[in-house]
């Protein structure tokens, strides 16, 4: 290490994810110097329940901070705290924190949860929905913040004080300053992409007070200095500028792959977020695409997720025993359309991908005695991925995709790389980041602190490139077509 790097700037990233949170230290040339995660747990009890405690965030965040302290301080020396120049912020959304002048009133009821989507659709007719969807950019259900309001709080609206969104939640903790921004904001389902501003018509529509939403301003704008309490949760020292930072899925679409109309990034975590940037603001017709507000002004992410990918992968994993990484390695011994197998993977209840629709049920078609372990396995990753290949082909009809870049498990197993590239019929480009949302949340940090890189840019590791097979691509296009009709029975 350069005496240079040893007295470089350092920036932080924090993600408050769906089930952990990621921290990252960004150094020299945007160099990765550190990394810490610590998982929290979520409640389901009740049928499409998913409810999150904050206090179990902060304390994940405290616990994700020391592993990273401990490596950082190993290679940049004890005093590499004082060396940080800022600290930027993301996380999931739309999740709904609700303070009282005490706290939190109630956990947090979190993105996954189904349990106003019934409601929110009797709500709301198609006439609205469109009107909603040109405002908001937002194919409105009950997994928006404002709905969510109403459905959980309208008997304890009177003790509320203020409602956020899981980042902005976790911001406050750490500045004692409520706001939010436009990516985070959108999450509301009120905000108006044209206005740049909460409606007060949408917001009187779900019967939301305006004195309980914060503050918007600007993406990865100054948010407020480190504080005492923020810094004692960190382990840092107070003053250290904070970011309001972004939501996780531009944040995770920047780090990469920047803002270039060419190429889609897909995030595979929790569930899949597929996300096209754009320069302009550009609604669907048909409401396929979610549209969100990016890392720079008058950017925008189109941008739909896949709700059950990674919870679906571990789901099936847990009932068949199979170690984490069994499922690619079991799919390489079937073969494409795993011998007539079909599996739709709508088993979060619903979907938000190309479809957007809550009533969707996961499937098996074409079971039977002959199939085994390997095919099920296989017909999962291609169901996965046929549904990705959905996504971008939408995207693909307003600007051309060249490239798809991935994140996630998947970047580990070159098979099922190689099997998204054929399904895509693109090439697609591993990225090996751990948290590309924090990452990015870090480099817009750097931005905001005009701490620049050594060399202007990040400097990328080598990414493995994997480009369709002819054969097979050509195979799994007629394959696509049939899974597409077989998922349509699935309503």
């Amino acid at each position: 290490m350069s005496e240079s790097q040893a007295a470089s700037p350092i920036v932080l990233g924090i993600d408050l994810g769906t089930s952990s949170v990621k921290v990252v230290a960004i150094g020299f040339d945007d160099e990765l110097i550190g990394e810490g995660a610590a998982d929290f747990p979520t409640s389901g009890a009740l049928p499409h329940q998913a409810e999150q405690a904050p206090a179990d965030w902060l304390h994940a965040t405290s616990s994700a901070m020391r592993p990273l302290a401990q490596t950082v301080a190993r290679t940049r020396g004890a005093e590499w705290t004082e060396r940080i120049a800022a600290i930027g912020l993301t996380g999931q959304l739309p999740t709904l924190v609700c303070l009282s002048d005490s706290g939190p009133l109630a956990p947090a009821i979190t993105w996954k949860d189904g349990r106003a989507d019934a409601w929110a659709s009797t709500r709301l007719d198609p006439k609205q929905r469109a009107d909603m969807y040109s405002r908001t950019g937002m194919p409105i259900d009950g997994r928006y913040l404002a709905p969510m309001l109403q459905f959980h709080f309208a008997d304890r609206i009177d003790q509320i004080r203020t409602i956020l969104s899981a980042k902005d939640y976790l911001l406050s903790e750490l500045t004692g300053v409520r706001i939010t921004e436009p990516s985070t904001a959108a999450g509301y389902g009120i905000y108006d992409l044209k206005e740049r501003c909460f409606s007060k018509d949408l917001c009187a529509f779900w019967n939301l007070p305006l004195a309980l939403l914060p503050p918007v301003q600007s993406v990865n704008s100054f948010a407020g200095g480190l504080s005492e309490a923020g810094a004692a949760l960190l382990g840092l020292h107070p003053g250290i500028p904070v970011s309001a930072g972004a939501a996780d899925s531009v944040c995770a679409a920047y780090a990469m792959a920047g803002l270039d109309q060419r190429v889609v990034s897909v995030s595979f975590g929790s569930s899949a977020v597929i996300i096209g940037a754009d320069k302009g603001l550009r609604l669907d017709p048909s409401a396929r695409y979610l549209v969100t507000p990016h890392v720079a002004d008058n950017w925008y992410g189109r941008e739909m997720d896949l709700l059950a990918s990674g919870t679906g992968y571990r789901w099936l994993s847990d009932l068949f025993s199979w170690q984490d990484g069994q499922i690619d390695s079991y799919a390489v011994d079937s073969i494409p359309g795993a011998r007539g197998l079909c599996f739709a993977p709508y088993l979060a209840g619903g979907e938000q991908g190309a479809l957007w629709n809550p009533r969707l049920q996961g499937a098996i078609f074409g079971l039977n005695l002959r199939h085994s372990h390997s095919d099920i396995a296989r017909a999962y990753l291609e169901g996965v991925f046929y549904e990705v290949r959905r996504c971008v082909d939408v995207l693909a009809e307003i600007s051309p995709v060249e490239s798809v870049r991935v994140s996630g498990n998947i970047v580990h197993s070159p098979s099922s790389s190689q099997m998204l590239a054929d399904i895509l019929d693109r090439v697609v480009v591993a990225v090996p980041d751990k948290s590309p949302a924090a990452i990015g949340a870090a480099l817009l940090a750097r931005r905001m602190s005009n701490v620049a890189a050594a060399h202007g840019a990040r400097s990328s590791p080598s990414l493995r490139t994997t480009r369709p097979n002819r054969p097979a691509a050509q195979e799994y296009a007629a394959l696509y077509r049939e899974y597409v009709t077989r998922a349509a029975r699935c309503e």
